[in-house]
C-alpha cells in the first residue's frame, strides 16, 4: 500500500480506538498513530518516511521489505515497554497506527508474515499496490473516517 492509503487507515483506526483508550491529548495520540502508520516502511529505501526523515533509511539496510518490520513484534514490544512506563496511551497509539499498517498490507497481493521469523503465516488479500483499487480502498476509508467525525 501507498503511504497516503496507510495514513488513512491509521486515522480510522485512531478514531475507532478513541472510546477504548481516551487518549488525553488527542494531538500528540493522532501524530503518534500517524507516525506509526508509516513506520514499518522503513525498510523499503523509496518510502516516504525514508524520504521525510532519512536518518529511518538505515533500517532498510538491515532488514528486508516486508520481513521483520512488518510483524506484530514492534508494536507489541513498544506498547509493552511504554506501558511499564506509564505511557499507556503512547503505547497504544503506536499499536494501533502500526497495527493499521499492518492489517492494510495485509490486503495486498504480497501480503505479510505476521510472526516472522518464528513461522510461516503469510496473510494475502488481492490488492496490487498503486493499483484504481487501492485508491478506492482508500478513498473508502477517508469517507468512513469523514462519517465517523460527523456522528
Amino acid at each position: 500500500m501507498r503511504s497516503r492509503t496507510h495514513l488513512a487507515f491509521g486515522f480510522l483506526f485512531g478514531l475507532l480506538s478513541l472510546s477504548y483508550i481516551k487518549p488525553s491529548n488527542y494531538v500528540i495520540y493522532f501524530a503518534i498513530v500517524l507516525f506509526a502508520a508509516l513506520l514499518p516502511d522503513s525498510d523499503h529505501p523509496e518510502s516516504s518516511i525514508n524520504k521525510k526523515i532519512p536518518i529511518f533509511k538505515v533500517f532498510s539496510y538491515i532488514f528486508k521489505h516486508r520481513g521483520f518490520l512488518h510483524t506484530i513484534w514492534i508494536p507489541l514490544i513498544v506498547f509493552v515497554l511504554l506501558y511499564k512506563f506509564g505511557y499507556y496511551q503512547y503505547g497504544a497509539a503506536v499499536a494501533v497506527g502500526y497495527g493499521a499498517h499492518l492489517l492494510s498490507d495485509s490486503l495486498t497481493k504480497m501480503g505479510i508474515n505476521f510472526i516472522h521469523p518464528l513461522k510461516q503465516l503469510r496473510i494475502q488479500g488481492f490488492v496490487e499496490t498503486g493499483s484504481l483499487l487501492e485508491y478506492l480502498i482508500c478513498g473508502l476509508v477517508i469517507i468512513a473516517s469523514v462519517i465517523l467525525l460527523l456522528f
